[in-house]
């Protein structure tokens, strides 16, 4: 793994929610092991694939790659912290809002990073608030707070822990490197159902233990900030 990767960390903080010991390995992607892309190779199908991480090896054998599949393979072989509902219905919501979410606010913040001019900012800025409203809508719509502020209310479940990892970097890019406060923009819009899940799913202890330092992951994320033109 890799500390600055949303990837790594969603499967890292499955396996602290599973109390599963581990041994996490820190993976330069600058300049991958023959090893690590050996071991990549072994799983995907495709001759030559960039590897990736994460890379899952279990102690029984089984090597998985790709976050989404080995975080449903820890649910399904150590079931006894749920981190998935019961029902199918409820199962299937979360698969949709992972689907529907999945890179929106990372997009939407990309687009931040490729304007070249005030006015093509100002568009994507707009566009990262226009993603916040998307955001608290399919919350609503699809998740439920009965119980609590998670997506499933009282019960923390992939949803959050998916979600979680790949929308804190982009808050934090805004944030720190264009003047937004996300904050300020989810109270002036009454995003209430929002505010609360981030609340919920920044503040669970095994989202901070995984997660880099803020000011190490905003060192890093600003190496791609340019100025704009004129």
């Amino acid at each position: 793994m890799t500390p600055a990767s949303s990837h790594a960390q969603r499967t890292h903080i499955v396996l602290l929610e599973k109390n599963l010991e581990f041994e996490n390995k820190i993976v330069d992607l600058t300049n991958k092991s023959d090893e690590f892309k050996a071991k990549y190779g072994s799983v995907h199908p495709v001759p030559g694939a960039s590897a990736k991480i994460p890379i899952l090896e279990d102690v029984d054998g089984t090597t998985l790659i790709e976050s989404w599949t080995i975080m449903h393979y820890l649910e399904y072989k150590y079931p006894e912290t749920p981190l998935l509902p019961k029902g199918a219905a409820e199962r299937a919501k979360i698969e949709l809002f992972v689907q529907l979410q999945g890179a929106s606010l990372f997009e939407r913040s990309s687009a931040i990073l490729k304007a070249r001019t005030q006015a093509e900012l100002a568009v994507a800025k707009a566009g990262f608030v226009d993603a916040l409203k998307v955001l608290n809508a399919a919350l609503r719509t699809l998740g439920s707070q009965d119980g609590g502020d998670y997506f499933a209310g009282g019960q923390y479940t992939l949803a959050d822990i998916a979600a979680s990892t790949r929308i804190y970097r982009p808050i934090v890019l805004v944030e720190d490197h264009f003047g937004m406060d996300v904050q300020r923009l989810i109270n002036e819009h009454r995003l209430d159902r929002l505010k609360a899940w981030l609340k919920a799913i920044f503040e669970r202890p095994t989202f901070k233990a995984s997660i880099p330092s803020r000011a190490a992951m905003s060192e890093k994320m600003g190496k791609h900030v340019v100025p704009l033109d004129g």
